[in-house]
């Protein structure tokens, strides 16, 4: 989850929203440079912009060991290059007039047509210090390299083009090099062979400029009546036998099974019959793949030959009633390639009795005149029905949760909806129109919202509704920052990414109102201590009152970092540790240990997604898969075989 503060009325001097890309960048980059020694005697940004890019040598690029999906290198394209190419690739991005030069503009065709993969591959890897293109070998393997190129190479094209392509090459060109590229058609002949555009290493070493040119050598003849965006389309079809684009899935079938059940889940219940069941592979968050079947006369299902690459998960799903159910997070790898879960449906009803507020996370940041905050609601549901809320006056549709924000707060934002939207306002109640299905923090309700505030004391109060079960509070810490909060305990102060927050929390809060009172804030005018000597405040502009300052905008970066871990169970693991000591029985263990499988898995995508750094991953991961196997320890003193944890 990458979530970015931009509030109208605090944004930088130069009235741009102030993205954290471009600090992450300028940090790269120094650390490379103080890792070197080599500092440069003069700023960076002074030296000759006309100076040559990196020597490219074809030896330093490590091919692919297969075809690069796209698809795969989307996050971190979004992620690493968007900031200054684009998210289109438009070289538009929100740091590019930044730079001493325009950024790669991948969306124009021109701009790769002389350049090999293996060119932009290098580029990548080892950067291009006079343009401040940071290299990313210190951050990125090969593999994920050659992934984001990938995705970076087809923005300047789509499926239609290619696909037109496709069925020109199909009927010209095929017969000769064959319907994959590799050379082998059934025109082909023995004493004149014909290079395999399949083939990672040829392929990576040649532009789009050199095959036409290769093209109009050997045989001019062959479209010569089409036009030039028709023969340039015709390339695009051989780059694919050598990549897979974005709007394929570039998963590699494998030995994986994935077998389950759809199941009743609310008491008197029909029996499900004739479900559809859906699986769909992820990597990143992003979705790769879906395929769908039909049940079996006993709810079961099956799924064959699927990927067992270790950033790839599953998820099954059923629609019943126009609401979706879906399995637990399922991984597959080479230890453990086959995996039995379960899909749940169940009944609706009105009633919300058993609505309960599981947790609560709230990160706050000191900025100028302003408190901001990203605040995390966990809803769940105790009954065995799917909750779809009821009708109240002035909403046109059942509403479900309702939740109140504090007074005076400003800006507010939804991760996944919107306010008039999915979220209806009546009086002073926001209320969810989503239904909220049975189990524990089965709905997710993320927002960020500014309460300004005159002075350096500000007192934050909030109405819940609902009891909560846990509530995590995380103050971006300020010298002399004091924090007031009677009804939470501190946890002290921890440090994430290179931020420091003091840690509060409480169990088993009353519904009711809740209140903070913090001191020490910043004044609006008041320059951020936190931001002196931060290499990216000379390029983002001086603070001034109603702007952001370079250190505070990032931090929309540093709590969603925080918010991820939170969810992650780093704040809550003596909390969750506990709560998993009772129960004994084996189905309440293995309820627990399918818990904490999920667990590992989705801190598996945070790592993957450069979330949480590889150390602090390995240490979260350890003490779960210390808890699963003490879990593991005392089903197999029951006599239970648990299933074995990847």
């Amino acid at each position: 989850m990458r979530l970015w503060l931009c509030f109208d009325k605090y944004r930088s001097a130069a009235g741009r929203c102030v993205r954290p890309a471009a600090l992450l960048l300028t940090a790269i980059l120094l650390a490379t440079l103080l890792g070197a020694g080599a500092l440069p005697a003069q700023p960076l940004l002074a030296q000759d912009a006309a100076q040559e890019p990196p020597r490219f040598d074809i030896n330093q690029v490590t091919p692919p060991t297969g075809p690069p999906a796209a698809r795969l290198g989307a996050s971190s394209f979004a992620q690493n290059c968007a900031p200054c190419h684009g998210e289109q690739g438009m070289g538009d991005g929100p740091t590019a007039a930044d730079l001493p030069g325009p950024p790669t503009a991948f969306a124009d065709p021109d701009a790769v047509w002389e350049r090999s993969p293996a060119q932009l591959f290098h580029t990548t890897k080892f950067g291009w210090l006079d343009k401040l293109m940071p290299p990313w070998q210190n951050q990125l393997s090969d593999e994920e390299i050659w992934q984001t190129v990938a995705f970076a190479w087809g923005l300047h094209t789509n499926e239609q083009a290619t696909q037109q392509g496709a069925e020109f090459y199909a009927a010209s060109c095929a017969g000769c090099h064959g319907e994959s590229g590799a050379g082998d058609g059934p025109d082909a002949t023995a004493d004149q062979p014909l290079p395999d555009f399949s083939d990672p290493v040829y392929a990576m070493a040649r532009s789009q400029a050199d095959w036409m040119a290769g093209w109009q050598t050997a045989h001019p003849e062959i479209g010569a009546e089409w036009t030039l965006a028709e023969q340039r389309n015709v390339l695009e079809a051989v780059r694919t036998f050598s990549y897979v684009p974005a709007w394929e899935s570039g998963l590699r079938p494998g030995n994986g099974i994935i077998r389950g059940a759809v199941v009743q889940g609310t008491a008197g219940g029909p029996a499900v019959e004739s479900a559809q069941v859906t699986l769909e592979a992820f990597v990143d968050f992003q979705p790769m793949s879906a395929v769908t079947m039909t049940v079996d006369a006993g709810g079961q299902f099956e799924f064959t030959e699927l990927s067992i690459e270790p950033n790839v998960v599953y998820l099954a799903s059923v629609s019943s009633g126009g609401i979706r159910y879906s399995s637990p997070v399922v991984t597959l790898t080479a230890e453990q390639t086959e995996v039995d879960t379960v899909v749940t449906v169940y009944e609706v009803s009105d009633d919300p009795s058993g609505i309960s507020l599981d947790r609560v996370h709230w990160i706050l940041d000191s900025q100028p005149g302003a408190l901001i905050v990203l605040q995390v609601m966990e809803f769940g549901n105790s009954s065995d029905s799917t909750y779809v809320g009821q009708q109240i006056e002035g909403i046109d549709e059942p509403v479900t949760v309702a939740f109140q924000m504090p007074a005076g707060a400003v800006e507010l934002t939804f991760e996944n909806g919107a306010l008039g939207n999915r979220f209806q306002q009546s009086g002073d109640l926001i209320y969810d129109t989503t239904p909220l299905v049975p189990g524990s923090s089965t709905k997710q309700i993320v927002m960020q919202y500014a309460l300004p505030h005159e002075g350096d004391n500000f007192a934050l109060e909030q109405e819940f509704l609902y009891p909560i079960g846990l509530l995590n509070m995380l103050v971006a810490d300020l010298p002399g920052l004091q924090v007031d909060a009677p009804a939470l305990g501190s946890m002290g102060v921890q440090d994430f990414q290179g931020t420091s927050y003091q840690i509060w929390q409480a169990e088993q809060l009353d519904a009711g109102p809740l209140a903070i009172n913090l001191s020490g804030l910043l004044a609006a005018g008041e320059a951020d201590p936190r931001a002196a000597g931060d290499a990216a405040a000379t390029a983002a502009g001086p603070v001034r009152s109603g702007a952001v300052s370079p250190f505070a905008a990032w931090m929309g970066w540093a709590m969603a970092i925080a918010v991820s871990l939170t969810l992650a169970g780093v704040l809550t693991w003596s909390w969750r540790a506990g709560r998993l000591q009772g129960g004994d029985a084996p189905q309440d263990l293995r309820r627990q240990r399918d818990e904490l499988v999920q667990r590992v898995a989705r801190l598996d995508d945070l790592q993957a997604l450069g979330e949480i750094d590889r150390e602090q991953w390995r240490v979260q991961r350890a003490q779960l898969k210390n808890k699963l196997l003490e879990i593991d320890g005392r089903l197999a003193e029951q006599g239970q075989a648990p299933r074995k944890a990847r």
